[in-house]
């Protein structure tokens, strides 16, 4: 999970805080005798904890406590935040009133938030008792898939201990302070009193391989290894340069997604050692703020590098904090990774059973672990029993109806959605979804009355604004359609917000260089955004418009990182252009990064046709690799959408149109999947017309594979929390 104080959290909980002793001078430090470190917990000596994830495979890893109150919480585990964090509704349920503002920093810049003190949290057979948490973090997210976060536990609270983390087995040990590995077995480890410092060795992936120390916080929390401004100088003879999504702490979430691209280098790693222990993590190193050689630190806190859980996935690691030890081994437990959905539903039910009442959080769970008939069977009851909060019952509502359109259910999601009132489908964020499917139904007027209604309810909520858009350019009322979609933009305080479904608006209205204009701006923004560089395609006319977009692609490509190039839409963008060499490049490129890595699974298959069928090659394997796909995944959307991309490229028109509608109205409220079935339409009507045997032509709108989940960078969805 990527939470923003995982990236060094560093609030100020003292009025003059110490200053941190330099760590380069901190490795030859003594450190205290075993018997003369305080016991700064009660309980058991030792204490065994399981691990959990969102979902086998995971990369966050989570711990329960119990809590003052005698529930269960779950946990993050993040060694890279010295303080905890409490997430606010359970800090209401417990009845923790922050008492105190404390400022905290990080690579996105600084926020100021509440603080209060939990007074005791079980871990095991242990108790840590005055913890420190913060309350009201920017971004914070209090659920994961539909797994309960109650906060994340940071060093305020592993401090106390010697902890082990055993990733392969999903164990966690607890032991006294200073009973970790000997020096034989271990790396020398300084810890500040917030941050985990210890000195890496990192191997260069060039023809003559360099190795170069550097002296990096390592925290479970984040990802990938960051480099500091002059802290990357002595890599700097080998790097790539380009945009990224750099977040910390301090991104709000009200801010636009293109203010968190960052122009970084990226290092090729060959390896990396740590703990005693050689990690063979290929992932190039980023190095940011790579022009400030002033200094060899990010922010204010101190941080010169910054190392992520991949470097540790594959180890038992040890912290040993009062000793000043850090030890990478090879786990010997039983390799295992508990699903954490599953586990929290077993929880549920073991305390309070089945009965109705619980039937929406039981519910969520199941939808969680995959179990979609059971949860259908959970929610049902839920409802029926009219159990919970109208809130409460609007969320089941939704959450059945979407779980019924998944599976094909339409008429049954469309009952159960019935006798929602318009404000509550735009407080679920399904007022969008659900006008667009009564489209699809042919139920035009009825769509039109609940967005009208919609805003009337909610009309300072910008996505009732863009429901009624959508109806509006239904009607052919482009002018009004349009001022909806600034309405919505001007509620969002998001100028470029919504670009697409302008340009798909200024389109029908029949200003091609109107939508053209758009979206370029939203190639500007997000050069990295393959999908806009397939509609930009599509508007292209003249050879001067040819020039024009060949321009602006070269333009957005340098300003990425080869690794972060958009392959799959770069190949449909050289077949545009009739560029043989270039299309055969990110062809067998995408197909060797992209495909190839993914095991044997209806994935594969889709991915495999996907890039077939954008690049106009081997069509009957594209279509025997999508079929099977669908066989065994069932309706998914972006399967769907890979289908009707091949039968486009096959010139089987109608046979593209029924996948793309399909596609659509499981996803009503995704524009690319609206817009493509639409132009999809335009296509197959024109040739029934013209009862010609045309060439092949190009898909309309590829949405793919690779945006299986809504991206926020195509301004299309709300800026989501960092």
């Amino acid at each position: 999970m990527a939470l923003p104080l995982a990236v060094a959290l560093s609030p100020l909980l003292a009025a003059d805080p110490a200053p941190p002793v330099p760590v380069d001078a901190a490795f030859g430090r003594r450190h205290a005798r075993v018997a003369d470190l305080p016991r700064r917990y009660t309980g058991a000596d030792e204490t065994q904890l399981d691990i959990v994830r969102p979902s086998p495979g995971g990369p966050r890893i989570f711990v329960q406590g119990t809590l003052p109150d005698g529930s269960l919480g779950t946990f993050l585990v993040d060694t890279g935040a010295d303080v905890s964090v409490l997430a606010d509704g359970t800090a209401e349920r417990l009845g923790l009133k922050p008492d105190r503002q404390v400022d905290v920093w990080g690579l996105s810049g600084s926020a100021s938030v509440s603080a209060v003190t939990l007074p005791e949290l079980r871990l095991g057979d242990v108790v840590v008792d005055d913890i420190d948490v913060l309350v009201g973090v920017p971004g914070f997210q209090d659920q994961l898939g539909f797994m309960p976060v109650d906060g994340l536990l940071g060093n305020n609270v592993w401090s106390r201990f010697t902890l082990e983390i055993d990733y392969p087995a999903d164990v966690m040990v607890l032991s006294p302070p200073g009973t970790g590995p000997s020096k034989r077995r271990s790396s020398p480890m300084f810890f500040d009193g917030q941050h985990i410092h210890t000195l890496i060795t990192v191997t260069t992936d060039e023809p003559e391989p360099r190795k170069v120390d550097v002296i990096t916080q390592v925290d479970t929390g984040a990802s990938e290894l960051t480099l500091c401004a002059a802290t990357g100088l002595p890599f700097a003879s080998s790097y790539t340069q380009g945009l990224e999504t750099v977040r910390g702490i301090g991104a709000s979430e009200t801010l636009p997604p293109f203010r968190f691209l960052e122009m970084t280098r990226r290092i090729p790693v060959q390896q990396v050692e740590i703990g005693r222990r050689e990690v063979g993590v290929t992932i190039p190193a980023r190095w940011v703020s790579y022009e400030n050689t002033r200094t060899n630190t990010c922010g204010t806190g101190g941080m010169k590098a910054l190392l992520g859980h991949e470097y540790l996935s594959d180890s038992r690691v040890i912290f040993d904090y009062a000793r000043g030890r850090i030890a990478l081994w090879k786990s010997k437990r039983k390799p295992r990774q508990l699903d954490g959905h599953a586990l929290l539903f077993a929880q549920d039910v073991g305390r309070f059973g089945q009965p109705p009442e619980r039937g929406l959080s039981q519910g969520k769970l199941l939808v969680g672990m995959g179990e979609d008939e059971r949860a259908i069977a959970s929610l049902r009851a839920f409802i029926d029993a009219g159990a919970g909060e109208p809130a409460d019952q609007a969320e089941a509502e939704v959450l059945l109806a979407q779980l019924l359109r998944h599976l094909g259910q339409h008429d049954e999601a469309w009952e159960v959605l019935h006798d929602l009132q318009p404000g509550d489908l735009v407080d679920q964020d399904q007022i969008v979804g659900m006008v667009n499917g009564l489209m699809f139904e042919g139920r035009v007027d009825e769509a039109q009355s609940l967005a009208e209604a919609g805003v009337a309810q909610r009309p300072d909520d910008g996505w009732a604004h863009v429901a009624l858009a959508d109806v509006l350019l239904q009607e052919k009322a482009y002018d009004d359609a349009r001022e909806q979609l600034l309405r919505a933009a001007d509620l969002e305080e998001y100028p470029d917000a919504h670009l697409l479904r302008r340009a798909r608006v200024a389109l029908a209205a029949g200003d091609r260089y109107g939508a053209m204009a758009h979206i370029r701006k939203l190639l500007s923004l997000y050069p990295g955004g393959g999908p806009y560089l397939w509609f930009y395609a599509m508007l292209v006319d003249s050879d001067a418009d040819r020039q024009t977009f060949r321009a602006d692609v070269e333009a957005a490509m340098a300003r990425l990182h080869p690794t972060h190039r958009p392959l799959d839409f770069l190949v449909a963008v050289e077949r545009v252009l009739g560029d043989e060499p270039a299309l055969q490049d990110a062809l067998s490129e995408g197909l060797k990064a992209q495909c190839e890595p993914i095991p044997a699974s209806p994935d594969r298959d889709n991915c495999f046709a996907w890039y077939y069928a954008l690049a106009g090659v081997k069509l009957d394997d594209a279509l025997a690799l999508i079929d099977r796909a669908l066989t065994l995944s069932g309706e998914r959307s972006d399967f769907l959408d890979t289908s009707a991309m091949v039968h486009l490229a096959r010139s089987e028109y109608d046979q593209a149109l029924l996948a793309a509608h399909a596609a659509a109205r499981l996803s009503p409220d995704d524009v690319y999947m609206l817009w493509q079935a639409e132009r999809i339409a335009q296509i197959a009507a024109s040739q029934r017309e013209s009862r010609a045997a045309p060439e092949p032509v190009q898909p309309i709108q590829p949405t793919g594979w690779l945006r299986s989940s809504p991206d926020p960078a195509r301004g299309d969805v709300p800026p989501p929390t960092p």
